[in-house]
């Protein structure tokens, strides 16, 4: 199980008067069927905002700070509207908005119409209700759209964390509090959640301790899970890694690990970071094989929070004008009161066990060459490596994290 969730805060600022993306603007244009800048997007952030060289897990949902950024997009103008599509890998507010709406509608069917697993996504815009908001932004995002009176902060506070409870079925029940939003007029927020079963699950009778080691000196006990059977496997050059997928029933999604080798005195696990984008990720799921394996993968449970780390990892990607109140232009939202981002938290949780997988996530933003062997026969996840929760038809990186250290 997984969950996770994210916040910043928008206060006010400039008030440059872009126009209004939807006033002359054909919202019948046909959605883009290529959604690679999203996971470009969020694999440069996982490489920004994770310090990889440290011996730390971590987790987070690439797709929910996708989601609130893109809500600060509509609102944007001027430098700060170019900034946030050179980050988003965007150049068209309808185009996104298409595409936006587009996965928000699929998500939505596939869960009306499939019950093999769980994943809810909802995105919220909470206005401070003395703010004028534009009338167009009212008719187009009508139903992120709420009025609350952040005067009265803990109420507001809690209309916001009801809103991520339910999303992420209670497993972050609290995202903000009221010493966050007590100065805000805008909070973005997105919530998502996700749960599923293993395809192929883990006899519980199969596990037992095995040794892990996040360094040839470091090592300890953990509970390994354990199971022979046929899976896609593969070995990508570009990236210096086995790749394994381990599919959810439906097997609409499926659970990628990324396994370097592991040598004394070689950081092939940086070096697989530096190299991951979205073409070498998709090069190395295409040119996966069935083949017999014996998985060996631990049990484990991580929890991350990510805060001023977010806005700063965001900034070095080249959003700056969002968090700086002097240059911040969000007037598409309101011509009147600025608004810039002050505040980031993102909160995550992870647990894999021999069931499945259960992931939630929330996020807000308030004012080397591997020769391939001819037939693996284990893929022991023994030593550090990443894992990623894929939306095999829309390509989409859901979730991602690595682990490191069981200890940490």
């Amino acid at each position: 199980m997984n969950w996770l969730a994210t916040i910043a805060l928008l206060c006010a600022a400039s008030s440059v008067r872009p126009q209004c993306f939807s006033e002359d603007d054909d919202l019948s244009i046909v959605p883009s069927n290529n959604l690679s800048s999203i996971t470009d997007f969020g694999l440069d952030l996982f490489r920004t905002v994770f310090p990889y060289n440290s011996t730390n897990n971590f987790f987070f949902s690439p797709y929910s700070i996708w989601n609130a950024l893109t809500l600060a997009y509509f609102g944007s103008g001027g430098n700060t509207q170019a900034e946030l599509e050179r980050v988003l890998r965007v150049d068209d507010k309808v185009q996104t908005l298409k595409n936006w709406r587009s996965l928000e509608f699929l998500y939505q069917m596939r869960q009306v119409n499939n019950s093999n697993y769980t994943f809810n996504l909802a995105n919220k815009a909470y206005f401070d209700n003395n703010l004028s908001l534009r009338s167009c932004v009212k008719d187009i995002l009508h139903k992120e759209l709420e009025l609350v009176d952040f005067s009265n902060p803990i109420q507001a506070a809690a209309t916001i964390n009801d809103f991520v409870s339910q999303t992420t079925k209670g497993r972050i029940p609290t995202l903000v509090g009221a010493d966050d939003v007590v100065n805000a007029q805008m909070v973005l927020a997105n919530a998502a959640f996700f749960k599923g079963t293993w395809l192929y699950q883990f006899k519980n009778s199969a596990t037992q301790p095995g040794l892990f080691y996040s360094s040839p000196q470091d090592y300890s006990f953990v509970d390994m899970m354990r199971q022979k059977g046929n899976f896609n496997h593969g070995v990508s050059e570009e990236l210096g890694a086995h790749i394994l997928e381990l599919p959810y029933t439906g097997e609409a999604v499926s659970m990628f690990i990324l396994l370097p080798p592991f040598i004394s005195g070689d950081n092939g696990f940086n070096r697989m970071v530096e190299r991951l984008n979205g073409t070498t990720l998709q090069n190395a799921i295409e040119e996966m094989w069935r083949v017999q394996v014996e998985v060996i993968l631990p049990k484990f449970k991580l929890e991350q929070a990510i805060g001023d780390e977010l806005v700063q990892a965001l900034s070095e990607m080249g959003v700056k004008d969002l968090f700086d109140a002097a240059k911040a232009n969000l007037t598409t939202f309101d011509p009147v009161a600025s608004l810039s981002v002050g505040k980031s938290i993102h909160k995550a949780f992870v647990e894999v066990s021999e069931e499945g997988t259960e992931a939630a996530a929330a996020t807000a933003l308030i004012s080397l060459r591997i020769a391939r062997p001819a037939a693996p026969e284990k893929f022991e996840c023994n030593h550090p490596f990443l894992f990623i929760i894929y939306d095999n038809f829309t390509k989409n990186v859901l979730f991602m994290g690595a682990y490191k250290n069981p200890k940490a």
